[in-house]
Parts: C-alpha cells; sequence; structure tokens
C-alpha cells in the first residue's frame, strides 16, 4: 500500500551511505518495503539478512513484481540500480523515515524501554493523554492504535519500513501524540533508526532475552540505545525520564546529552511515591514533585505499577502537563489488557497477567497483598526454543509467593513440552506443584481449583489469544476456558 510521497530514486539515496556509485538514478520509488512480499511497481526493495530469512534471496522476487531498486549488503546481479550499503537493517529506517516526509517529527513521541511494564506505561500515557483531549497513536504488544482503531501488531517494535508507515498513517488521521514500547530486540536491530523521540522513560532491566543478546550486559547497552539515540540538540528539548531505584538508570544517564528526570519509591528522585496503601482492587499514594504532594487512588494494583505511573507521570510532567490535571486524569483510567487484568467470572478471583519473567511473576505475586500464601494458585510458562536460563529462577520466584504452582508452556514452537516444564520445576522450593505440559489442559486444571475464597493467575499470555506450536499460531482463550471450566464444575 502506497502512503508516502513519490521520490525520485537520487534523492531517497543521499540519506543513507553508499559503498558504490549509484547510476541509473532518476527513477521514481512510490514505495519502500523489506518484505517482497509487498512490492508493487515503483517499490525500493531493501535486503535484510534475518534470523531465518535472508531479504538478499528474495531479491529477483522482488524485480519480478515489480521493483525498481535494490538496497542491499552485497553486490546483486540484478536488472535495476543496486544501492549497496554496510548496514540494509538502519539504511531502510533512514530511507523510509524520508520516504514518508519524517512522520515522527511533526508529532510528540514517547518511547518506553525496560523488561517490565512497557505495555503498562504506554497505555497509562495514551489514556491519560485521551483524557485530556489529545488525538492518540498508540504501538506496542497488545495492540496499534490509531484514535480509536486498533491494528494487531507483528511485533513489539515493528520493522523500521512499515512503523514509517504506520506513523505517517497516524499524522494523516490527526495524532498529536505517539507513545511507543521500544523493545531490545528493536533497539538492537536498528527498527527505530529514523524516528525522532521527544520524551523516553526506562522502567526497569531484569533478566530477560538472553537467548538474543547473549549476556546480560549485551542486554542493557541495547535498551541503552534508545537513551544514547535521544539527540544532542539542547534546544529541542529532549528529556529522558529514569528509574532512581534501578542501578541501571545510573549507565543510561552517562549515554544521553537529554534532561533527565527521576522518579522512584526507595531513592531520592524528582517525581516520588510515599504513603503506598494497596488493596486487591486499588492502590494509593501521594506524589511528590518540586514541593507539591498530592494524593492519588489509582484502579491498578501491585507496586509494580506504582512504578507504571510514576514513570508516565513524569513523561507527562516533563511534556508540561500539571501534577493536578495528571492526578485527575489517572485516577479516571483503568489497566491494560492482560496486566493483572481480573477476568470476568463472577464470584471468583481470577487474574490474567503478561509475566514471564523472574521479575515478572515475582512483581505480579507480590501485588497479591494480604493473601495467604496458600490460597494462591499460580499458572506458570515460558516460550520454548527461547532463553532457557531463566526458567530455574522462575520456579523459584513462583514457589516463594504461591502455595500451588501448575507449571506447563507459554508459546513451546519447535520445543518438548517437558523439556520446558522441567526448566521451571528444576527451581521449584516446595513440592505443591504440577507439570502439565499442555497449557489448555493446565489452564482447566488450574481452573479446577478456583474457589470464591482463592486467587487463580494464570501468567505468561496476558492479552494473547493463541499459543504458537511449531510455527503455527494455535487459537487460546484463557477466559473463556476459565468460565467454561468453573461453570461445568458448578453443575456439577
Amino acid at each position: 500500500m502506497k502512503e508516502g510521497k513519490d521520490l525520485n530514486l537520487t534523492d531517497l539515496a543521499k540519506h543513507i551511505q553508499l559503498i558504490n556509485q549509484l547510476s541509473n538514478s532518476d527513477i521514481n520509488v512510490t514505495h519502500v518495503t523489506t518484505d517482497s512480499r509487498e512490492v508493487v511497481p515503483g517499490t525500493l526493495f531493501v535486503a535484510i539478512k534475518g534470523y531465518t530469512v535472508d531479504g538478499h534471496d528474495y531479491a529477483a522476487t522482488a524485480v519480478e513484481r515489480g521493483a525498481v531498486a535494490i538496497v542491499s549488503e552485497r553486490p546483486l546481479d540484478v536488472p535495476v540500480p543496486n544501492l549497496v550499503v554496510r548496514d540494509s537493517s538502519r539504511a531502510v529506517g533512514l530511507l523510509a523515515s524520508a520516504f514518508y516526509g519524517y512522520p515522527s517529527e511533526q508529532m510528540r513521541m514517547f518511547g518506553i524501554t525496560g523488561t517490565n511494564g512497557k505495555t503498562t506505561t504506554t497505555t497509562i500515557l495514551r489514556d491519560v493523554l485521551a483524557e485530556l483531549g489529545h488525538s492518540t497513536g498508540l504501538i506496542g504488544t497488545v495492540e496499534v492504535r490509531i484514535n480509536d482503531r486498533v491494528v494487531p501488531s507483528k511485533n513489539t517494535t515493528p520493522q523500521s519500513s512499515e512503523l514509517q508507515q504506520l506513523l505517517a498513517q497516524m499524522k494523516a488521521e490527526g495524532v498529536t501524540d505517539v507513545m511507543m514500547e521500544v523493545s531490545s530486540h528493536g533497539l538492537e536491530l536498528g527498527r527505530v533508526i529514523g524516528t525522532d523521540f521527544d520524551i523516553v522513560g526506562f522502567t526497569n532491566l531484569t533478566h530477560d532475552h538472553l537467548d538474543f543478546h547473549g549476556t546480560f550486559d549485551n542486554y542493557a547497552r541495547a535498551k541503552g540505545l534508545l537513551f544514547a539515540q535521544l539527540g544532542q540538540i539542547a534546544s529541542r528539548g529532549k528529556v529522558a525520564v529514569l528509574n532512581a531505584d534501578d542501578p541501571y538508570s545510573k549507565l543510561y544517564e552517562t549515554m544521553t546529552g537529554a534532561r533527565v528526570m527521576t522518579y522512584g519509591i526507595d531513592a531520592p528522585a524528582d517525581v516520588l511515591a510515599t504513603n503506598i496503601v494497596q488493596t486487591l482492587s486499588d492502590t494509593s499514594f501521594h506524589l511528590h514533585y518540586q514541593g507539591e504532594s498530592l494524593p492519588v487512588t489509582v484502579q491498578f494494583i501491585g507496586r509494580f505499577n506504582v512504578y507504571n505511573i510514576l514513570l508516565a507521570t513524569g513523561c507527562l510532567l516533563a511534556a508540561g502537563y500539571s501534577l493536578a490535571k495528571i492526578i485527575e486524569a489517572l485516577e479516571a483510567i483503568h489497566p491494560a489488557k492482560g496486566r493483572m487484568q481480573r477476568l470476568d467470572v463472577p464470584g471468583y478471583n481470577v487474574y490474567a497477567d503478561y509475566a514471564h519473567t523472574p521479575d515478572g511473576i515475582e512483581q505480579c505475586l507480590k501485588s497479591l497483598v494480604g493473601v495467604p500464601k496458600e490460597d494462591i494458585i499460580f499458572l506458570i510458562g515460558t516460550g520454548g526454543n527461547r532463553d532457557v536460563t531463566k526458567r530455574p529462577t522462575m520456579g523459584q520466584m513462583a514457589s516463594k509467593y504461591a502455595g500451588t504452582v501448575v507449571i506447563t508452556t507459554d508459546d513451546p514452537r519447535f520445543e518438548a513440552y517437558d523439556s520446558i516444564t522441567s526448566g521451571i520445576a528444576s527451581g521449584m522450593t516446595h513440592d505443591n506443584f504440577v507439570e502439565i505440559g499442555d497449557r489448555e489442559e493446565a489452564v482447566r486444571y488450574a481452573a479446577s481449583l478456583a474457589k470464591p475464597t482463592n486467587i487463580v493467575v494464570l501468567a505468561g499470555k496476558g492479552h494473547e489469544k493463541y499459543q504458537i506450536i511449531g510455527n503455527e499460531k494455535i487459537p487460546l482463550d484463557e477466559e473463556k476456558i476459565v468460565r467454561a471450566t468453573i461453570l461445568k464444575m458448578e453443575e456439577s
């Protein structure tokens, strides 16, 4: 689908560093993509070498479908201009941004990175700004939203050409503020190159994605790229909002040239929460900023959500809103889908959460304040063919806070069920657990343990209504399974 303005190939090529000399460049480009299936006549096709597919192998197919030029990391034998670059992942961001007229520069861009809390924080920002009357866009794990229209998302951080096209659509539909989750994968792969952020925030850094990054230091460095790329032009007024209670904020402060605002609970910070009172339905605390101290009660549970609210508040303060206005909007909004979301099962306490890291599990379970450990049934799974080193610690955290644990899979992909569940089970510190590799069966079993007096938490999938088995997405609606199981149980 063509969204951008037709540009001459010569003009587009000025935005990237070529290894070769471009000839026969008086050609109009009508589309930019990295997916050969999306090529239409007039397309500039950028060949990217991925982990499973190499776009260079599809260059000839792209030409057959109408590509007028190919960007690649090595010379290709194609009958159209071939622009050779060192890194095509970087090049596509710059090309797509120019092609679509630099849409990110024409809207206020909020970027949120960190291990846990990205979805909740971006959703809070979106909901508050909508409450304040703004036209908003959201790009994240749960959904892509343009004003009131929801578009299913493929990746937490879309591929560069897809991202710039999406931003151009948002701009065309009147969006003024965009909230974006920025993953470590997206940063490492250069997917946000060409995107101009105004205010960026950091949630926290805990164990995750080491299958991709190799080491925790590499993972931390990848997150830091968002702050390093924030820009050095002082007159632009850019701001990095950092978690004073997370030690990695010190590193990110050294990596950015932007103004730094901090938030926290334990350490001194610009935006501070005190007198936190938690229940199973809401959380109250005092918000402090520049001498002001105001009470707030939100419909979010858990200390981890206080951090998410503090980060969102810091971003909004950096954008120029008053503390009183922010609090008024915060008290009117609801939690994001699948983030300690209470399921619609009348008479029972069943929650869905996206927790799939050791820290995420700990924070999720610690939010159940006042609930005896023996009254918590916790279902946890993890993805197959992914970071195996976190699995024992996930089991350790689950057994620390939950009296009964149901160990299952998340998206098993091509890994055997028992390989996944045994990894989690190896970290368990009590014996009151069961391993059920088939997640649907495991959800049904966990639901069968539900009573009006206890709490069941289904962790790992959150908002997702599917499971990836092999390379297929298999429908899986856990809320429906829970309701059907409990109804059958009551009837018997």
